[in-house]
């Protein structure tokens, strides 16, 4: 698919400012908020005080983001890509930043993307066939440590190179 085809629809300056599917967001937080309420209720019932906490943080997480998919759903059309929504004239970066910033090029960016996942990967494998045996709470925390990886791989993948 080339990047003028006229079938692709845009939903806006991808990747930089990209519009997320609301009613996909709405549900999965709203799933999210469900799993949250449902942990603390089983925790509560296994009296495991920290876990009910965890549930409790990542269900006001949930929480947060059901609010704020719903005021964008209700602010229009801006904020909801879909077939006949036109997109948005792209945020006009300043001059300065462009320059500031030496661009990676494709390359360097797929090489420390899998550098990065690759090291996910190990953390994760270590963790729970080697580190568990010795220290549970290491695996834990060493797979607590790869779930932040990716996210960050993605954003240097998807990060403005030269091709552009």
């Amino acid at each position: 698919m080339t990047r003028y085809d006229p079938h692709r629809i845009r939903s806006g300056d991808e990747p930089m400012h990209a519009r997320s599917p609301l009613r996909m967001r709405l549900t999965m937080a709203l799933i999210g908020l469900a799993s949250a309420i449902g942990g603390i209720v089983f925790f509560l019932t296994q009296h495991a005080t920290g876990f009910v906490i965890a549930c409790a943080v990542i269900g006001a997480l949930a929480l947060i983001d059901v609010v704020i998919v719903a005021r964008h759903i209700r602010q229009g059309p801006h904020w909801q890509p879909g077939r006949d929504i036109p997109p948005y004239r792209p945020v006009e970066e300043p001059e300065d930043w462009q320059t500031s910033r030496a661009p990676l090029s494709r390359r360097t960016r797929e090489q420390v993307y899998l550098a990065m996942m690759g090291t996910c990967l190990v953390l994760v494998i270590l963790a729970w066939t080697v580190v568990r045996l010795f220290s549970p709470g290491l695996a834990v925390g060493m797979s607590v440590v790869a779930a932040f990886i990716p996210p960050f791989a993605v954003m240097v993948a998807n990060s403005r190179g030269r091709n552009w």
